[in-house]
């Protein structure tokens, strides 16, 4: 549990680079080893619309080799609702929101954000 919590952790966070430039938002929504993944990146910057349909549609990759499936697709805003929200996480100006994570998940993606430079807020 704890290996799977770091790369859900790790994914999250890699998946910011992607999405930096981007004005609207990307949520993403699946499952991995029976644990639930929602969580939505969230950035200030803009870029054009099908660079951004390119980066957030679809199924997520690398989560099929740890037995998981995600979806992606963009939104106008993440919804609210969250149980933590990472900002500014490896300098980008990004928000990642993190819904439906049991604490010990929450305590992983916060020590993965504040790895990464960012802020860590709880609701």
């Amino acid at each position: 549990m704890h290996r799977l919590c770091v790369c859900l952790a790790a994914l999250s966070i890699a998946a910011v680079p992607l999405l930096a430039q981007a004005k609207s938002a990307c949520h993403i929504q699946g499952q991995v080893g029976g644990m639930v993944i929602d969580e939505c990146t969230e950035t200030d910057q803009n870029v054009p619309d099908d660079q951004l349909k390119q980066q957030c549609n679809g199924k997520v990759p690398g989560l099929a080799e740890v037995g998981g499936h995600a979806d992606a697709r963009v939104v106008a805003a993440c919804p609210s609702g969250a149980s933590g929200v990472c900002e500014g996480p490896m300098g980008a100006p990004a928000r990642i929101y993190y819904y439906k994570r049991s604490a010990e998940a929450l305590t992983m993606v916060r020590n993965a954000c504040e790895a990464q430079r960012g802020k860590w807020v709880a609701p």
